[in-house]
């Protein structure tokens, strides 16, 4: 499992508001308001609504960027995979862990993504029924109510390596 996640129950995925309050503090008005509007995306998409996904962005302006995605850039092509992960990892449901603020228009967010691969094969590898538990941190730059930008990262390798996508010995000390 990707780094360590402390126990959770789906509940956790549909944050109240004093949790979302815990999230954001330390946070400006403005900067609050970037995070909540993550947050609500991700209520959008854990319920599956991915026409009512449309109305955080800018279509027309949002770049998407990520090393190990460098294939998707714009919104058009980022956009699908939001429904091919819902469809191959349900219940394929996201959570904010933890958000910074820089300025009135960047927030950076750390986020859980939870599934299981019970849906569709996913990079030839079909359903294996694993648990999916992968962290991320993704910068989003807003203008306005609508996210214009995001870079993310991730830790791919263990969610290959959960996903039985790759094999991989990990070192308890890898100077020895």
């Amino acid at each position: 499992m990707a780094g360590y996640i402390p126990p959770f129950t789906l509940d956790d995925f549909s944050p109240s508001v004093e949790k979302r309050a815990e999230i954001t503090k330390g946070l400006t008005e403005r900067q609050a308001f970037m995070a909540n509007r993550w947050m609500s995306l991700f209520d959008t998409l854990n319920r599956g609504d991915f026409e009512k996904m449309d109305d955080f962005f800018d279509a027309s302006k949002m770049t998407y960027a990520n090393p190990n995605r460098p294939d998707l850039g714009s919104y058009a092509q980022w956009k699908p995979g939001a429904l091919e992960l819902y469809n191959t990892f349900p219940p394929c449901v996201y959570r904010v862990l933890k958000a910074w603020g820089n300025g009135d228009d960047e927030v950076t967010v750390l986020c859980h993504h939870h599934g299981k691969h019970t849906g569709a094969p996913y990079m030839g590898v079909q359903p294996t029924g694993n648990q999916l538990d992968s962290l991320w941190f993704s910068w989003i730059k807003f203008e306005g109510d609508k996210i214009v930008h995001i870079y993310s990262i991730s830790d791919v390798l263990s969610m290959l390596i959960d996903l039985e996508v790759i094999s991989a010995p990990q070192p308890v000390d890898p100077y020895k």
